[in-house]
This record gives C-alpha cells, structure tokens and sequence, in this order.
C-alpha cells in the first residue's frame, strides 16, 4: 500500500527530469479538471461531481481542493491519480482539520479511503 504511493511520487519527481514527458502527464492548470463519484450511503444515491484543479469547491458538506492530477499512460500501464484536500464543513471543532488529505487513485480506491459516516468519494478520472 506504502510502496504502491512511494512509486507513484518516485514516479512524478522523474517525468520531471526525464525527456520523455509524454508518457506522463501532469495536469495541475486551473482549466483542468477531476472528477469525483460521490455515494451518499443513507440514500444510495451516486452523483458525479466535476470539479477544476487548484480551486476550492464545496459540494455537499465539503470543501475539496485538487492540487493536480498525474495520468500514467506507459505500455502496459495505466494509472491516474489525483492530490485531493477535504474538509467537513458540518464539523465545528476549532480545529480545523482535513477529512482526507492524500493522493486518490483510480484503480484502486482502496488505498487511501475517506472514513465518513454519510459518504464514499471515489476519484473516477482527470480531464
């Protein structure tokens, strides 16, 4: 789990040196975007919410801030990840810490889960 996340910025750190940027790409502009699946587990209801990177958005009870985005497009291997914030607006402690605070990845969501009792937010893909 640890290595997978240690790769992943090993990763991000070389395409910045290497010549061959064009099998990875960074999105960090404010004209991209992610996108977010979001389960509300009392409802069930699954909505799709597509937010811009490097703004702050409020959705639902959050405040979500997407620093960037890496798609991994080499042979063989497909991976995109994305470095979310989250915030719980509903939570009022003068402490004012993140909900999630981590790389999201694609194809496994596993990896770094959001503990809510009200939803699941999933990473779905970067534009």
């Amino acid at each position: 789990m640890a290595s997978k996340i240690i790769f992943f910025l090993f990763l991000i750190f070389y395409s910045f040196k290497s010549s061959s940027n064009e099998l990875v790409e960074i999105l960090d502009k404010s004209s991209n975007y992610v996108e977010l699946k979001i389960i509300d587990k009392i409802t069930s209801k699954l909505t799709v919410e597509k937010l811009k990177i490097k703004t702050i958005s409020k959705v639902k009870d959050f405040e979500i801030f997407v620093d960037k985005c890496v798609i991994d497009k080499r042979k063989g291997f497909l991976e995109t990840a994305a470095l979310i914030q989250i915030k719980d607006n509903k939570d009022k402690s003068k402490d004012s810490v993140f909900l999630f605070n981590n790389w999201m990845f694609v194809s496994n969501s596993t990896v770094n889960e959001i503990e809510h009792s009200n939803y699941d937010i999933w990473l779905k893909g970067c534009k």
